[in-house]
C-alpha cells in the first residue's frame, strides 16, 4: 500500500486497491488487495472476507462480467507475498479495463 511498485490501479477506495497483476494470467487478471494487512486466508478475520467478497461483486459488475469470472486466494502454497489479496480472472471484460492515473 506504500506504492513502492508501480502499478496500474483499476479501483481503489478505503478499503482495497485493485491493480493489474505484473505477470497476467488471463486477458483480465487483477489483484483485489485489502488495505488493513492480514498475512494469509486462514488469519484474516471473517468480515474482512466479507468486505473482499463484496468487492469482487463491485469489480465484476464494473467490469459487466458478473457471470463470468474466478477467484484464486492463495494460502502459503504459491502466495509470493505475505498479504492476502484475492486474484480476479476472466477473458471477458477488457475492453471495461480503465486505468486511474
Amino acid at each position: 500500500m506504500n506504492r513502492e511498485i508501480p502499478a496500474k490501479i483499476f479501483y481503489e477506495d478505503d478499503e482495497v486497491i485493485v491493480v493489474a497483476d505484473h505477470r497476467p494470467r488471463a486477458p483480465v487478471h487483477l489483484l483485489i488487495i485489502p488495505r488493513q494487512e492480514t498475512k494469509n486466508f486462514y488469519e484474516t478475520p471473517p468480515e474482512m472476507l466479507d468486505m473482499l467478497n463484496r468487492k469482487v461483486k463491485l469489480i465484476a459488475e464494473k467490469l459487466g462480467i458478473t457471470d463470468h469470472f474466478r477467484i484464486i486466494i492463495n494460502n502459503g502454497y504459491c502466495q509470493e507475498i505475505d498479504h492476502l489479496h484475492y486474484h480476479f480472472l476472466s477473458d471477458r471484460g477488457v475492453d471495461k479495463l480503465t486505468w486511474i492515473p
